[in-house]
């Protein structure tokens, strides 16, 4: 998948944007000017639309396109986007704004506290933790009056991508809260102390950093069961995951590191030096890892850590990647050379698939596939041929594993090579 890299400068100025991965710099790309910038929340790619937060704590939108920067709303105390793209900031009065496909809406009522953890979801909702004694989770929408329940565990907390299931670290487990109350709650118990969390991007698999152990814990969300774990060499502090589901970041709790984990199997691919922020270290859309070196930001291949491109200085400023492209978006993108097309024959090997994605929810592979399809790939969703598998995002068939394995290095991004097996 195509994706860039956004430059903003600490101390305000012109956005920069960076090829991916090689992080060559677009001259003259982006021009709209913004103020010294405090945190960068996100990009909605189909509205082109970059969202940060400044200094004095306003809210700007810029147009990617148009360079024209507006103020969303003022004395923001947290923000966050929604699976939708759909913009959602609460300030210090409590009030909450969303901005969606260009409409900015003021909600009538107010949450009810200042949120510690902001996660936007379907149908335009937000889930808030808020931050009271004892604290409460807070569900909203524009449209109806919050709706809040008591936590009495008061640990790390973390979201599914569509806001309709809530995980609560506690000293003895995990709790699972559906914030609609649709579903009962759930307890998941865990010996070693659960401490940060992250759920897979399908929202079927709880990643859980340990206190205790020297590793990572693994949770099915719907057997409310722990499964195989992954081992670290130390106990994580910090884990993110990247958007498609193949690798996770941890950082343990002393030190300047990040751990790479790949996902589908379960290893540790390894460790590199970097400093934790907000923004960085991230696994970016086409499949790289941009992260801090010093005073410099690299990209690197994620299961090797070869380098891929470098900024020198570009630790001090915030980073933004996304899958928006500028008009004539291919000559911005390391990717745009064509990739050969699949076509339907199978030599004496297979059929063999490029797979880039594996996921149990249909609905997301299906939009990756459309995502890759617009990229001129051929991609297409395979289903589970048991219910132990997930639907795979794949490229092909291709007739040999020679002709896979050329088009897998052309993506810029993780793949591996998947054979079917022949069913009885």
């Amino acid at each position: 998948m195509p994706a860039i890299a956004i430059r903003l400068a600490a101390r305000g100025g012109i956005p920069r944007l960076y090829r991916l991965p090689s992080l060559t710099e677009v001259p003259d790309a982006l021009r709209g000017r913004l103020p010294p910038v405090e945190r960068v929340v996100g990009v909605d790619p189909e509205a082109a639309f970059l969202y940060v937060r400044t200094a004095k704590h306003e809210l700007l939108a810029l147009d990617l396109e148009s360079s024209r920067a507006d103020t969303v709303a003022t004395d923001v105390e947290q923000a966050t986007l929604g699976p939708d793209g759909t913009l959602f900031a609460v300030d210090a009065k409590k009030k909450v704004v969303s901005l969606a496909r260009r409409a900015r809406l003021a909600w009538p009522q107010p949450l009810g506290g200042v949120p510690r953890d902001l996660f936007g979801a379907a149908d335009q909702r937000i889930v808030a933790v808020v931050a009271q004694d004892p604290p409460r989770l807070v569900t909203a929408g524009a449209d109806q009056p919050p709706a809040s329940r008591t936590l009495e565990l008061g640990g790390d907390v973390a979201a599914t991508r569509w806001g309709d299931l809530v995980a609560v670290a506690s000293d003895s487990g995990v709790t699972l809260i559906d914030p609609l109350g649709r579903r009962g709650v759930a307890f998941v118990p865990i010996a070693d102390h659960p401490r940060a969390l992250a759920f897979s991007p399908s929202g079927h698999r709880i990643y859980v950093a340990l206190r205790g152990g020297l590793g990572l814990a693994v949770i099915d969300r719907y057997a409310h069961e722990e499964l195989d774990g992954v081992a670290l060499p130390s106990a994580a502090a910090t884990i993110r995951i990247d958007p498609l589901g193949r690798w996770l970041l941890a950082r343990p709790p002393v030190g300047d590191t990040a751990w790479v984990v790949d996902l589908p199997i379960k290893r540790l691919a390894g460790g590199f030096a970097t400093t934790w922020r907000l923004d960085l270290p991230v696994v970016t859309p086409n499949g790289s890892l941009l992260a801090r070196q010093g005073p410099d930001v690299v990209a690197v291949t994620p299961d090797s850590l070869a380098l891929r491109g470098r900024v020198a200085g570009g630790a001090a400023d915030l980073w933004a990647v996304t899958s928006w492209l500028p008009r004539g978006g291919s000559r911005y993108t390391a990717q745009a050379a064509p990739v050969t097309a699949a076509g339907d024959s199978v030599g004496p090997e297979g059929p063999l698939y490029v797979q880039v994605s594996v996921s149990q929810n249909q609905d997301w592979s299906q939009r990756l596939a459309q995502e890759l399809g617009r990229a001129g790939l051929p991609a297409k969703v395979l289903a589970p041929a048991t219910t132990d598998e997930g639907y795979r995002v794949v490229l092909g068939p291709y007739p040999t594993r020679e002709v896979a394995e050329g088009i897998g290095r052309k993506l810029g991004r993780p793949y591996w090579i998947y054979q079917p097996q022949p069913q009885p």
